[in-house]
């Protein structure tokens, strides 16, 4: 009797959850694989044509399309090679045990916590190219000739938001590789410093082993997380100029409310889920415990 009252709170607690992940994500996920074999204008009253497999042709042969995705590879390499280097180094400073590291670490995590549309809008006027803060610097201590217009100038423009998102969430992935850290044993350290080993030795040989598993998981996630970025993107450049810079997100978008081709913006977003699954799969199985 116990047991059922325990399974039945446990149904109890997990059954709002399951409602709104069944009404506001499962649902509609299979209406964006049902409308992507169709066409429709969005106009209620027209009914939508079945086109069957006509919108995954047009991605294939789409140079727009093709664009984005080779973008987002851009985009999830710029990422990585920001986020985990980065988020280690001050993950490491953080386990120093450096006074103020507490002040320091809530600093860097807070971009984490602001809106993306603030931080994309924070942002554009630091790459404003008139009076934009960064060409301002550049100007004051002597390096006119570097200022740029950074989000127009089609060579500089998706690398300026690239090191936006860098910039935001470096501070998440800092907080998980120092939580990782804080889980080795303090032994090892001291094994390693009775051997003759310096800080940099006990860093390659000891931290970053130790946080195989830890530097895995960010991995995945940052992978997963870059794949679905849409609002730094959208409010930073909005897929300019002339279309650089759209992401498979951002062109969805503008595919579905902007052009009205609803069935090839469904097509798109089959097309994020099944790429975001398998790049998954394969860094898993890339990055498995071969021991």
């Amino acid at each position: 009797m116990a047991k059922t009252k325990k399974r039945g709170l446990l149904l109890a607690l997990i059954l709002p959850a399951f409602l709104v992940y069944f009404l506001f994500e499962f649902i509609p996920m299979i209406g964006t694989f049902v409308f992507s074999f169709f066409e429709w204008n969005g106009i209620f009253g027209v009914a939508p044509e079945f086109v069957g497999l006509q919108n995954f042709r047009d991605l294939v042969s789409d140079p727009d399309v093709q664009l984005a995705f080779k973008n987002i590879i851009w985009f999830v390499l710029g990422s990585i090679a920001i986020h985990i280097p980065l988020g280690l180094l001050l993950a490491s400073l953080l386990a120093s045990g450096c006074r103020g590291m507490k002040a320091f670490k809530a600093i860097y995590f807070m971009p984490n916590i602001f809106p993306l549309t603030a931080v994309a809008l924070l942002w554009y006027f630091i790459y404003f190219p008139n009076n934009g803060l960064l060409n301002a610097v550049l100007s004051a201590i002597g390096l006119e000739n570097l200022t740029h217009a950074w989000l127009i100038d089609s060579s500089t423009a998706l690398g300026a938001v690239i090191v936006v998102n860098g910039w935001v969430s470096t501070g998440f992935f800092m907080t998980i590789l120092f939580a990782g850290m804080m889980q080795i044993p303090e032994n090892l350290y001291e094994a390693a410093k009775v051997d003759g080993a310096n800080a940099l030795q006990r860093f390659f040989h000891i931290t970053v082993p130790s946080l195989k598993n830890v530097i895995k998981t960010c991995l995945i996630l940052d992978l997963t997380g870059t794949m679905k970025v849409f609002d730094l993107v959208f409010a930073m450049t909005n897929g300019g100029p002339n279309g650089l810079t759209h992401l498979p997100t951002t062109l969805m978008y503008s595919e579905s409310f902007k052009y009205d081709h609803y069935g090839l913006g469904s097509a798109i977003a089959v097309a994020i889920i099944i790429i975001s699954l398998l790049a998954t799969l394969l860094s898993m199985v890339l990055l498995r415990d071969k021991d």
